[in-house]
């Protein structure tokens, strides 16, 4: 806290009293002259940082500092997105205060009376976005040049909580505490929730000391040192358990078990497919892998339908190669077997929806001949629509759409048939319900299209199909994200090129203010 103005905690550089205990100063009070100038102060850069003795004040050159302070002319800048509020591009506005943009970040705004007469705060610093330039700069009081770091000049400690380049790391942190100390760090997207149930390496460390750290996704994220705990490396056996959703066990054709904990499962499903409270009978089941994605996503047929797992959610209970007895073997393949078969409910929608996810051209032909059976009818929160659509069962479709189904019906996530063929990899059915007039650019309950599905996924085949089709290259989800934003965020260099031929909006921000090519720098992808 400064003991001058009572901010707490201090923003920026912290200035230590060296000769008096526990007295300390903020940026403004210290270049404001507060507390004696006779004493010499510690200059503190970050927390953790190595301190630098400094000369007293009273020896030390002031100078005046000139910029966007009030008074100064300024027209927007780099970041500005506020539309024509100054009157168009090129219009001239003056400073009349400088402001804090919040709470936790002072004097990073500034008040602006433009010459059309309109009026309104401004980002100039805030998480390093400026929304205007200067044309006519303004004084803005003075300060100690020589105490100030030099830009660039590395002190402190250079590996933050002894962390190096090739260490494993976790987050042991509540999620709300992780949020909140990314602030200024990067920042916390839902992308991320992969980094709370994953060892992570570390691939690098800023030139602000935060860390960067890559997961076996293949995705970076940069992180907040205090965040992360160096990982203790465990070399028996139970480490080869604790790493059972490693995706190199996988095969298709290989058996699973689904994860009892129904709240470790929520977690780990974050970015993988995602929770439905419809998966709750798949809880401690074994099911079958059908499909292995391109980000290691596991479908997995599971209680008479297909859903799509993190792999860290499910553990291997045989393979071909499994030192079992052929008679364990077999009562096994019998289990499964009835496992798998679509059980008769006696409720006839259901049977629909069982019937055009397992393809079964013959029954759902069937069924729709019985005049109760309503073709728009869920099970389990997805219509046969839906069902059909995520595997690939083309010939079910086209009956289905000869009954005049709702190609627009959602599912409790917002999720169309479209949505469920982007994330399926199946462009053929894509083609299909384009056809049929779906919406290629309908928005699930987080705003995201089947284009940004299909890119999260990365089904590179489902994005030419969908661009191909016209749909918008560069809609915005509820992040603030295109779909350029996301390929960047996975790394895959084909889809960025795919979606620039089409068109996307470079230029487009998303809510942390970051366009295409700050994004690719933040996740540091040359």
């Amino acid at each position: 806290m400064c003991d001058t103005c009572r901010q707490q905690p201090i923003i920026g550089i912290r200035w230590k009293c060296a000769e008096c205990t526990n007295y300390d100063l903020c940026t403004v009070c210290y270049h404001g002259d507060k507390h004696h100038l006779r004493h010499r102060f510690y200059r503190i850069t970050t927390p953790g940082s190595e301190r630098v003795l400094l000369e007293s004040r009273r020896k030390s050159k002031k100078i005046t500092a000139r910029g966007i302070f009030a008074g100064a002319r300024v027209v927007r800048g780099v970041d500005w997105q506020w539309e024509d509020q100054d009157g168009g591009n090129g219009r001239r506005g003056k400073v009349t205060e400088i402001q804090d943009w919040s709470a936790s970040s002072p004097h990073s705004a500034a008040y602006v009376l433009w010459d059309n007469g309109a009026k309104n705060l401004y980002r100039v610093g805030f998480e390093g976005m400026s929304d205007l330039k200067c044309v006519q700069d303004a004084k803005g009081g003075s300060f100690y040049r020589d105490h100030c770091p030099v830009l660039g000049e590395q002190n402190g400690n250079r590996n933050p909580g002894g962390l190096q380049i090739g260490d494993l790391v976790n987050i042991d942190l509540d999620l709300e505490i992780v949020q909140s100390l990314q602030h200024g760090h990067g920042g916390w997207t839902d992308g991320m929730f992969e980094t709370l149930t994953t060892t992570g390496t570390v691939c690098g460390i800023d030139e602000d000391h935060d860390i960067v750290v890559q997961y076996p996704s293949g995705n970076r994220w940069t992180f907040n040192p205090a965040v992360l705990t160096k990982a203790n490396i465990v070399r028996s056996g139970d480490a080869a358990q604790g790493a059972e959703g490693g995706t190199s066990q996988f095969q298709v054709g290989d058996l699973v078990q689904v994860c009892y904990d129904l709240e470790r499962i929520k977690l780990l499903q974050r970015g993988h497919g995602e929770w439905a409270e419809a998966m709750l009978p798949t809880l401690g089941k074994v099911g079958r892998v059908q499909q292995i994605y391109s980000d290691s996503d596991l479908k997995v047929e599971v209680c008479g339908t297909s859903w799509t797992y993190n792999p860290a959610a499910v553990s291997k209970v045989a393979s071909a190669g499994s030192a079992i007895s052929n008679a364990s073997g077999e009562r096994l393949s019998q289990l499964l077997k009835k496992l798998f078969e679509t059980q008769e409910s006696g409720d006839l929608n259901e049977e629909l929806v069982k019937a055009a996810a397992n393809g079964d051209v013959a029954k759902v032909e069937d069924l729709l001949k019985r005049p109760d059976v309503d073709v728009n009818g869920q099970c389990a929160g997805h219509t046969a629509m839906q069902a059909a659509s995520q595997n690939g069962h083309v010939d079910i479709l086209k009956l289905l759409l000869k009954q005049n189904v709702d190609v627009e019906a959602e599912d409790k996530d917002g999720d169309r048939a479209v949505h469920h063929a982007a994330f399926g990899d199946e462009g053929a059915v894509i083609e299909v319900l384009h056809r049929g007039s779906a919406d290629l650019n309908a928005r699930n309950k987080r705003r995201q299209t089947p284009l940004h599905i299909a890119v999260n996924k990365g089904h590179l085949q489902v994005v030419k199909t969908l661009l191909d089709f016209g749909c918008h290259p560069s809609l915005q989800d509820s992040e603030g994200d295109t779909p350029l934003h996301d390929a960047i965020s996975k790394k895959r260099d084909d889809i960025l090129a795919v979606l620039l031929e089409a068109g996307a909006d470079v230029t487009i921000t998303n809510n942390n203010g970051f366009n295409a090519l700050h994004h690719a720098a933040l996740r540091g992808n040359p």
